[in-house]
């Protein structure tokens, strides 16, 4: 699969990404208030608040009146500052008092528990989705309940990370189990975005080496727009062999058919709501979940076959070039998979060629040996070559390499061969094998070697 999935891709192919990534493993979603109105609220009851309604109703259990206060043109953090300011005015007590009171209110007004049939049904979602991680702005504990036993609950003040099998949940503003910790005012805000290092860095690369998608969530968290920005323009890298997007579930009464890209490059999947999304992604990850087992199986009995080969499979490596050409390229796409199988194939391959060279002037099986060698050389690059395939062809060419030349005794056939294809071997592979040959002492390489103008 691509890195990432360029300018325009279609509604399907974000859809099919997010189900790649979750199958790669680092899968990350950025949840906001609309995700626990979408698990909590059923179009009747609404028992998930919004931030204003939030404030509105804890405001009124401290006996402020919320229409004095000021609201035009501010934000929410401000809001909470002033219900604050009321309410140590009102009650005659500090203003640490009154912000200490608001967060014992909001983390009351944040237990939301979902009934078993919404928590069956969005655990279902986020187990099908499988996050590595999840980064949330919400108080409440809703994903815990969905993800329950498979999840960790953290603070703004700890390290994202959690036991194996365990998905760490990052509540960025705080968790309503820890009053004390919640950031709602402008003056939580203010300390919230003092330089942290870790804290700014880590969200930065988190996004950086995930496909991050964002559920109920505007991107209105300068903290965050400021991980993305330097997930983008500060940790920079030109390769990357993992996928990695930003995509954003956008809710929206009348949604747009294809996804398309905002001022920020992120990736603006629209949907009416958010089960449709996800029952889109359920039908999509299903379908390429059969095809990845489907898949799986079949490099299990590749792999098994590599193994323990019999005569039949070797003999047709060595003399079926298309049959060999499609095997090192399946080699290339999985080599995690097949490595360790291929490494004994292949010696096994090689001794079967030394057994056909045994014969008086068998010069050819020679050659044969030295094609299978430079197939796999050139076949893989460098980096895909895992080091004890390549101690393996180097090891092989140290012992072919004698029979190499035009002299009386030589296999001219593959002399000629080596002198065809050498310049195939890259310039990097070519010194490696150098500092192999030096290594070991495969003076019988080095000499080879020396013949490559590199």
């Amino acid at each position: 699969m691509g890195s990432s999935l360029g300018e325009t891709p279609s509604r399907e192919d974000a859809i099919k990404f997010i189900s790649r990534s979750s199958m790669f493993g680092n899968l990350g979603l950025f949840i906001g208030a609309g995700f626990s109105k979408s698990v909590m609220n059923n179009g009747i009851e609404q028992i998930a608040l919004s931030w204003d309604q939030l404030l509105e109703k804890a405001s009124n259990k401290l006996d402020v009146d919320y229409a004095d206060i000021w609201k035009e043109g501010v934000g929410y953090p401000d809001v909470a500052s002033s219900i604050c300011l009321k309410y140590s005015e009102n009650k005659k007590c500090s203003y640490k008092e009154a912000l200490s009171k608001l967060k014992r209110e909001i983390a009351l007004l944040t237990s939301w528990y979902p009934d078993k049939e919404n928590r069956d049904k969005f655990s279902t979602y986020m187990n099908e989705l499988d996050p590595d991680w999840v980064i949330t702005t919400n108080y409440d504990l809703i994903i815990e309940s969905l993800l329950t036993g498979k999840s960790v609950p953290l603070g703004p003040d700890e390290s994202l990370s959690a036991p194996k099998e365990q998905v760490p949940v990052y509540h960025l503003h705080g968790i309503r189990t820890n009053p004390e910790g919640i950031i709602i005012s402008q003056e939580d805000y203010v300390s919230l975005f003092r330089p942290n290092e870790y804290r700014q860095i880590k969200l930065a690369l988190t996004i950086k080496e995930s496909t991050t998608v964002l559920l109920g969530y505007g991107l209105g968290d300068v903290n965050v727009l400021t991980a993305i920005d330097w997930s983008k323009n500060v940790f920079v890298s030109k390769q990357e062999n993992y996928p990695h997007d930003v995509i954003q579930i956008y809710r929206t009464k009348n949604p747009k058919d294809e996804p398309y890209r905002d001022r920020n490059g992120i990736l603006i999947v629209e949907t009416s709501d958010l089960t449709r999304f996800f029952d889109e992604y359920s039908e999509a990850h299903s379908k390429l979940s059969e095809e990845k087992k489907k898949e799986d199986e079949a490099l299990k009995v590749l792999s098994d076959k590599l193994e323990d080969p019999d005569d039949d499979l070797i003999k047709k490596f060595i003399d079926d070039k298309a049959f060999r050409d499609d095997l090192l390229s399946v080699l290339s796409t999985f080599s995690s998979n097949l490595i360790s199988g291929f490494v004994s194939f292949l010696n096994s391959c090689i001794d079967e060629t030394w057994v056909r060279a045994e014969p008086n002037c068998a010069f050819e099986a020679y050659d044969q040996n030295l094609i299978i060698l430079l197939d796999i050389l050139t076949t893989l690059r460098l980096k895909q070559i895992p080091p004890a395939l390549l101690e393996t062809c180097a090891y092989a060419l140290q012992r072919v390499a004698y029979y190499v030349g035009d002299k009386h005794g030589d296999s001219w056939q593959a002399n000629r061969t080596f002198e065809r294809r050498k310049g195939e071997l890259s310039e990097d592979l070519v010194h490696e094998l150098k500092n192999i040959a030096e290594q070991h002492c495969y003076t019988n390489l080095d000499v080879l070697l020396r013949r490559i103008n590199v």
